[in-house]
């Protein structure tokens, strides 16, 4: 049995429980974890060999039942269509093939320029100020402007766009949703909204991502129907924003914890790759996955039987004390001595491996490089408030003094 129960959302009011689930992980790699509140039961899966075997094996382990912990709603599951990341091989790869091209690092530098004019833009707006709520005037700004150039969404719906995400994405928190089927409804909103950005765009085609996967075929020649780009652009709107966005406050909110570190960023700019895998491992954006064994299988020496919900925890991995040296520490430095980007998880591993990595990378390097090169001196207010959520690990507000950098 896990020592820890981590079902509970109370625990998440603060982030990840990161305490819990590494005394979980050093009692157990893998452990049972029973239901409560309606909820089934569930295997969690805490140690890294362990994680890489579930997300690498889609034959065994089910992506179909969805992300997450909680059981989808009978009543939120309508029509036979699905999202990219409620698909398995081969169904997966050959919808994934569409968009993978335009996500490989080639094509992401590619992007660098006007990604960086869009950074130097959003902090243009709040560096004369001294301060600003940081989550949403920067850390969202950022890849909600990046995504929406990319797909060729209009300006005046981003912000729409952004509150249907957080509703969809955050509906256990009061501030997003009222309630669990609110999140669900969101997540129809998106497709929808999808699809009639995929019937605008056959009329008046645009030189963007959205005009050129509505031209691209299948393996069997067919092309997408706006219905089912609608449902990869479920997957483009959510990906392109959340990590990101998270992993922007976070770094932020380290930084100023350690104003050493924000300093060699200062001194030496080369310094910030590395700054931003540190900041990926430490706070795993995602927390965790769920997938479902299609078989009898041993994993960590326990027994999951077939249909049995394995849950995989990316933040336990990325703090996993076999993996990393004073996995707790956050040290920029780190990828200095230590493989961080090949071992941390929070992109995930195998055929479900985040498909825009490299683009919240570049991202995230850009707009560090924006804030360290014009801002110092850069303080809380106060104590930055969580969403609360079991699935995402982000703030929803953080306000920030800084000075300009002469």
């Amino acid at each position: 049995m896990t020592k820890h129960s981590l079902a509970n959302l109370a625990l998440y009011s603060h982030g990840a429980p990161n305490h819990l689930i590494a005394e979980n992980r050093q009692q157990h790699s893998v452990s049972w974890e029973a239901g409560s509140a309606g909820e089934s039961g569930h295997w969690n899966v805490f140690a890294t060999p362990e994680i890489d075997t579930v997300l690498k094996n889609p034959a065994l382990f089910s992506n179909a039942a969805g992300p997450r912990l909680v059981d989808t709603p009978k009543e939120a599951i309508r029509g036979r269509h699905v999202s990219l990341n409620l698909m398995d091989p081969p169904v997966h790869r050959d919808y994934r093939r569409l968009v993978d091209a335009a996500f490989k690092p080639t094509a992401i530098k590619q992007r660098e320029p006007n990604i960086r004019a869009i950074a130097d833009t959003i902090i243009d707006d709040v560096i004369g100020q001294g301060r600003c709520e940081f989550v949403t005037s920067v850390a969202t700004q950022l890849p909600l402007r990046v995504i929406a150039w990319i797909l060729g969404i209009p300006d005046a719906d981003r912000a729409h766009l952004c509150a249907l995400t957080n509703t969809m994405m955050i509906a256990d928190d009061p501030d997003f949703a009222g309630s669990v089927m609110e999140g669900y409804d969101a997540q129809r909103a998106l497709v929808q909204y999808g699809a009639q950005l995929a019937a605008s765009h056959r009329l008046n085609p645009r030189d963007d991502l959205t005009t050129d996967l509505l031209a691209a075929t299948r393996e069997g020649g067919e092309q997408l129907t706006d219905l089912e780009y609608g449902l990869l652009f479920l997957n483009l709107i959510i990906g392109g924003v959340e990590t990101t966005r998270n992993a922007t406050a976070y770094g932020l909110h380290d930084l100023i914890q350690h104003p050493e570190q924000f300093q060699m960023l200062q001194n030496d700019p080369e310094l910030i790759p590395g700054a931003v895998e540190e900041m990926l491992r430490f706070r795993a954006p995602i927390m965790n996955y769920r997938r479902t064994a299609m078989a009898d299988v041993e994993l960590g020496g326990q027994t999951i039987r077939k249909g049995d919900k394995v849950i995989v925890w990316l933040a336990s991995a990325n703090r996993d004390e076999q993996v990393f040296a004073h996995p707790n520490s956050f040290d920029i430095t780190r990828c200095q001595r230590e493989r961080v980007q090949r071992d941390a998880r929070t992109f995930g591993a195998g055929p479900h491996y985040c498909l825009g990595a490299h683009l919240a990378r570049l991202q995230l390097k850009v707009v560090f490089e924006a804030i360290t090169a014009r801002m110092t001196n850069v303080q809380l207010v106060d104590q930055p408030r969580n969403a609360l959520s079991a699935f995402v690990d982000g703030y929803k507000e953080m306000h920030i003094t800084f000075d300009r950098r002469a």
